[in-house]
């Protein structure tokens, strides 16, 4: 029995290797009051990462702090990888333990490459849990408990959240990836050669490559060379069509490519009538708006006609005072509305605006397209607030369903966004990022999110 019948329990997997974590996982595990009642978050660390461990992430009741042996992040992998495709063999445990390990040390950043593993591979800690999900160290949650849940519970199979606006594109995204915790949904990622068969190249490959940018004087030019070779080789790949998904191990491999395109666009999504859901639901990090988290909520206030009439703040007062008259689940879930429209939506394949994903799985770069005036030959991106819902069609391009609520212009300029999930990757990266911890002994009730970092605007009171 892998899960418990009953309301929906999330297991939300986190695991962290390579140095110490970063200041701002205070602040999402801060966030994670607002999945109290239906999502637990799963932090995987090992030894040497415990003195680095967030307080925040020890003391919310509805995360699970656990702590492997160093290298154990590794050998877990390793041992459930191989009960999985039967490669039992003790001495290609320990080996494939030692590199993989070794791989983590130099590049942490790869774990991510095992994400669709993961209900498996952490299996033995989700018992409990109807689905899980995957999600990064850069997030901040909102009111999940609002968004989980409801008669829809068991209509997908998947149900990923886009950013706003961005659900047209099919793919399945790193931040959240709501699973079935099922072993037919758990082991669809055997179906990508880079973690099954081929996983000995994949990992003997990067690591090599890593091993000699750290001795290459010239780290820019022994890139350009490493994908030109890889590209080179995978080439003769593709043209066979003896990968269905995958490309060749070597090539960088993209978290979401292979598996999306086993997820969407495979034989096998199409013997096992997968059904997934995509959910602009995500706030994105691509725009210097900042973010506000009011007591669980997670809001973003858009000025749309840059108007100076009213500001951001009057707006937030206004809907706050609204906020508070709806009890939980009240307020927005994800069940398809009333009033919603259906409409079949064109599917083609698109390497131009999914370049990262068609480096490593081409089939993965998937685009949903709307016709402009129904006359045909007319397409273009779809709105804001439309939902995608997916199932396998003929020739292994999915039938896209667009679920549309007729929506009101808004009569004002300043409008306010509620959504689950904040994720802030490109500021950490690109902006003017300050790292800030969260002060343990007096929690935020009210801070907001900008560019350069975190600003606590109400602490909670002693």
């Amino acid at each position: 029995v892998l899960c418990i019948a009953g309301s929906m329990r999330v297991a939300i997997i986190l695991p962290w290797v390579g140095g110490a974590m970063p200041p701002h996982l205070s602040f999402t595990c801060h966030t994670m009051i607002g999945g109290l009642g239906t999502a637990t978050l799963l932090l995987f660390h090992e030894v040497t990462q415990k003195q680095s461990v967030p307080e925040a992430c020890l003391a919310r009741s509805n995360i699970e702090v656990r702590e492997l042996q160093d290298g154990g992040i590794a050998a877990l992998h390793v041992r459930r990888i191989a009960e999985a495709t039967g490669s039992l063999s003790r001495v290609w445990n320990v080996d494939m333990q030692l590199k993989l390990e070794r791989l983590l040390q130099i590049a942490p950043a790869l774990l991510s490459e095992f994400k669709p593993s993961w209900g498996w591979v952490f299996g033995e800690y989700l018992y409990e849990y109807s689905h899980w999900t995957y999600t990064d160290v850069d997030i901040v949650f909102g009111r999940l408990d609002d968004w989980l849940g409801g008669v829809e519970l068991d209509r997908y199979d998947i149900q990923t959240w886009s950013f706003l606006g961005d659900a047209g594109r099919l793919f399945l995204r790193g931040q959240w990836a709501l699973h079935k915790n099922e072993q037919r949904i758990n082991l669809l990622w055997l179906n990508c050669g880079h973690l099954n068969e081929d996983l000995r190249i994949n990992i003997e490959a990067k690591l090599q490559f890593y091993q000699d940018m750290l001795e290459s004087k010239n780290s820019h030019r022994l890139k350009l060379l490493y994908r030109k070779r890889m590209t080179t080789a995978a080439l003769p790949l593709d043209e066979s069509g003896l990968h269905e998904c995958s490309v060749h191990t070597g090539r960088f491999i993209s978290a979401e490519g292979c598996y999306s395109c086993v997820v969407i666009s495979s034989s096998l999504a199409a013997a096992l009538d997968l059904r997934v859901r995509i959910s602009p639901l995500v706030l994105s990090d691509h725009s210097d708006v900042p973010v506000f988290w009011f007591r669980g909520s997670l809001v973003r206030c858009i000025n749309h006609w840059n108007s100076k009439r009213g500001t951001c703040g009057e707006a937030l007062r206004a809907w706050k005072h609204i906020r508070a008259n709806y009890t939980m689940r009240a307020y927005r879930s994800p069940e398809t509305p009333i009033n919603a429209v259906f409409k079949r939506a064109i599917v083609i394949h698109d390497c131009f605006n999914m370049r990262w994903i068609c480096r490593s799985a081409r089939r993965a770069a998937l685009h949903a397209l709307v016709d402009k005036l129904e006359l045909g030959g007319h397409f273009k991106p779809l709105g804001q607030e439309k939902i995608v819902l997916l199932r396998p069609g003929k020739e292994l391009l999915p039938k896209a369903t667009l679920v549309m609520t007729p929506m009101i212009k808004p009569s004002v300029s300043i409008q306010i966004i509620e959504a689950p999930l904040f994720h802030f990757r490109k500021w950490v990266d690109y902006g003017r990022w300050h790292p800030t911890s969260l002060d343990k002994n007096m929690p935020p009730v009210i801070f907001s999110v900008k560019s350069s970092g975190f600003v606590c605007l109400q602490r909670q009171r002693t």
